[in-house]
């Protein structure tokens, strides 16, 4: 392959018109002539948007690719690599959507992270897929979703059949995730994945001997949530937030009947290093309270005292984010020492507004 693509038709006299694309994106137009005795032309402008290779691999055009660099707000987003290396299993999936013609399923699964994309193999005639492909991406730093798209294969077009972005903050060096993951636009379907964080050596030297220097404390504000999912028979839920930082737990209030609740409640932790995951809660008062998403909330590669603001994807439900500020805190060491010795006066929340 010589890194282009040709597109040609049949012209006339069974000749052939063909234009030479040599890079995505590149536009070509082409005129071709109407068969037999019909006079006239047709003149048609091409576009190449991708091209895909036989090791999964896709090139976007540059147009292409820098739609998938903005945010979810819309605003352009610095993509900044962190230097460690992200391997994606897609493993599986379930009661996945099948073609409601043909009552067919041939699913494919797409990955794409940053400006890397993915396709797994085709699998025929099966809604409960096995693949076990594996892939591997470099980290990319600020928060990048890894995008899944499910798709069903078809002759002339393949039908979307679900998709899901799955937020991989708080990835933990060699450690690995097994999540199933929900699609979501359809009635059904779950697509397994491992994910796994490979440390790169050198990164870590650094971030040792600066945690040495720097440690603090973790300033964490909890805002808001969106989109959450109804956990009560009339509609609605009663939410709060848990907030675990290594062996630390605190909680928000509760917040009755909406799915879109506002906190504002702010706490501290002692910087330990460890992850911060954040649990949903749909508090009921006779029943067990219901998990209605959880995600974790990432910041060792945060600098000083620069906080971040940040809507985050909640896992294990079809939908849901929450609106976080995260800030590493350094500071005089007795502000330090009362935080290390004092942990039981850490995490109690209290509005922003009594900070101003």
């Amino acid at each position: 392959m010589d890194g282009s693509t040709i597109f040609w038709a049949i012209g006339h006299n069974d000749g052939v018109v063909a234009r030479h694309a040599e890079h995505c994106g590149k536009e070509v137009g082409m005129v071709v002539p109407f068969e037999e005795d019909i006079t006239g032309e047709l003149t048609v402008s091409l576009v190449l948007k991708e091209w895909q290779f036989s090791d999964g691999s896709v090139t976007l055009s540059n147009s292409l690719s820098n739609e998938f660099q903005c945010s979810i707000d819309g605003s352009p987003k610095l993509q900044s690599r962190t230097g460690r290396k992200l391997r994606v299993k897609v493993v599986e999936g379930r009661a996945l959507a099948v073609n409601s013609k043909s009552g067919k399923c041939d699913p494919y699964v797409k990955l794409q992270y940053g400006k890397a994309l993915y396709r797994t193999k085709t699998l025929s005639r099966t809604a409960q897929p096995v693949w076990n492909d594996k892939f591997e991406f470099d980290e990319i730093g600020g928060g990048e979703y890894l995008k899944v798209k499910c798709y069903n294969l078809d002759t002339f077009s393949d039908d979307s059949i679900g998709s899901a972005r799955v937020n991989l903050e708080g990835l933990l060096d060699g450690a690995s995730r097994d999540v199933w993951v929900p699609l979501e636009k359809v009635d059904s379907g779950e697509i397994r994945l491992e994910i796994e964080a490979i440390p790169n050596d050198h990164n870590d030297s650094l971030k040792r001997s600066s945690s040495k220097v720097e440690a603090g404390w973790i300033e964490l504000v909890i805002i808001e949530a969106r989109d959450l999912v109804a956990a009560d028979l009339r509609g609605t839920s009663d939410p709060y937030v848990r907030v675990q930082y290594g062996n630390k737990k605190k909680r928000t209030k509760v917040i009755y009947k909406t799915l879109a609740p506002n906190w504002n409640q702010t706490f501290e932790f002692a910087e330990t290093g460890e992850p911060m995951i954040l649990h949903v809660k749909d508090h009921n008062a006779v029943l067990p309270t219901a998990s209605i998403g959880n995600c974790t909330v990432e910041y060792s590669m945060l600098s000083p005292n620069q906080p971040a603001d940040k809507w985050i994807p909640l896992q294990g439900v079809r939908s849901g984010e929450i609106h976080v500020k995260i800030t590493r805190r350094v500071a005089n060491s007795e502000k330090k020492s009362s935080l290390l010795t004092d942990a039981s006066a850490l995490g109690k929340g209290h509005k922003i507004s009594a900070q101003v």
